[in-house]
């Protein structure tokens, strides 16, 4: 995984990535969404899935560019990708309320 995508903070699943919004400029946007496209990968083929989770529209527009992105490099070894949306709630650290996420989880299609 690489360091611009974090995964695991404070988790215990190995297949977690949590996907941040804006990174300030389009160059490191697409910069990111690339490097989560890859970790999405990374994962993907170690575990055989891999759940994004976003707070934010940022977050979550992010995220499905990368599995658009990591959608298409998976076609071209032969394996189908879909994603399975849900709901979670997410408490920070840093703040007493509770935050509703989605959960993107990338599986093989069957």
């Amino acid at each position: 995984m690489t360091d611009d995508v974090k995964g695991k903070v404070g988790e215990t699943d190995d297949t977690l990535l949590l996907v941040s919004g804006s990174r300030g400029s389009k160059e490191d946007d697409k910069q990111y969404v690339k490097s989560l496209a890859n970790a999405i990968l990374k994962v993907f083929s170690k575990h055989g899935e891999a759940k994004l989770r976003c707070v934010g529209a940022a977050s979550l527009n992010n995220a499905i560019k990368a599995f658009i992105i990591a959608k298409g490099e998976a076609q071209k070894k032969g394996e189908s990708l879909s994603i399975d949306p849900s709901f979670t709630t997410v408490k920070f650290k840093d703040q007493e309320k509770e935050k509703t996420g989605i959960v993107l989880e990338v599986l093989a299609l069957e």
